[in-house]
């Protein structure tokens, strides 16, 4: 039955031809798809093939970041999206594609602090946690270390322990699992009502044995599925051949996200 349900990817990039060329494009993305990819560079696909692709690995859903990353040392924007261009991606399926920056309809905000070598609980933020309190929409941060040629210190997550008790009523999500400081979030998601993790830009089958271990027990509620796009149903299938329990399938791969993102 598990491989009935339709998943809900919580973090994936604009996947347009264009918005991929301009993803890479940075020194920054080239050099970590290098080290990374091998030098291959996703070549995106139009809004209908990306409902298609999504249809065929079971997704109901998928949020797409407008990122807006920093390079910490060029002081220039590495990664620097739109509301509006995600919006032209995204218009044409309001139920299936959702978008992420927290104005204009979308439904939370996806930040990339690490590029400014800024900790989540910098005052800076605050008035950004603020609007998101407003507007009812959570907040994700990519938490952990950085694969980009970035300071990882600031993604240490025990930093977002202030700000969920400044800021009780605001979701935190803390992205890409926190490795390798994974203990760590789920320390922070399992002290606060209000701060979640997601386990993207990890390949399920390669997740730490103590982020599969939190999920398939205590944390089952407070952890998200996301693919990071690297792939619907590679990842989607990659977490339902994981000896998890069907409940936990359920709620990673779905339930939590309706909750959270209040779908």
């Amino acid at each position: 039955m598990t491989d009935q349900i339709m998943a809900v990817d919580v973090m994936n990039y604009p996947f347009t031809p264009e918005g991929m060329t301009k993803f890479w494009s940075s020194p920054e993305m080239s050099e970590m798809s290098q080290r990374v990819l091998g030098g291959h560079k996703p070549q995106g696909v139009a809004p209908a093939q990306f409902v298609a692709q999504m249809d065929e690995a079971g997704f109901e859903k998928v949020l797409i970041s407008a990122v807006n990353m920093g390079s910490y040392r060029g002081k220039w924007m590495a990664n620097n999206f739109s509301n509006r261009e995600v919006y032209e991606m995204i218009k044409d399926y309001p139920d299936r594609l959702i978008g992420m920056a927290g104005y204009d309809g979308f439904k939370g905000v996806y930040a990339h602090l690490l590029g400014w070598d800024i900790r989540p609980d910098d005052r800076r933020m605050y008035p950004c946690y603020t609007k998101c309190i407003e507007l009812n929409i959570p907040f994700s941060m990519q938490v952990g270390h950085s694969l980009e040629l970035m300071p990882s210190e600031a993604g240490r997550p025990i930093y977002i322990d202030k700000v969920a008790l400044d800021f009780p009523e605001l979701k935190f999500i803390g992205s890409h699992t926190g490795w390798p400081w994974c203990e760590e979030l789920i320390a922070m998601a399992s002290k606060h009502r209000n701060v979640y993790m997601d386990i993207s830009a990890h390949l399920p089958e390669y997740l730490d044995r103590s982020v599969v271990q939190f999920m398939d027990t205590r944390g089952r509620n407070k952890v998200l599925f996301g693919t990071n796009a690297f792939g619907l149903e590679r990842c989607k299938q990659q977490l339902l051949g994981m000896p998890l329990k069907d409940e936990t399938k359920q709620k990673v791969l779905r339930d939590n996200a309706v909750k959270v993102f209040n779908l």
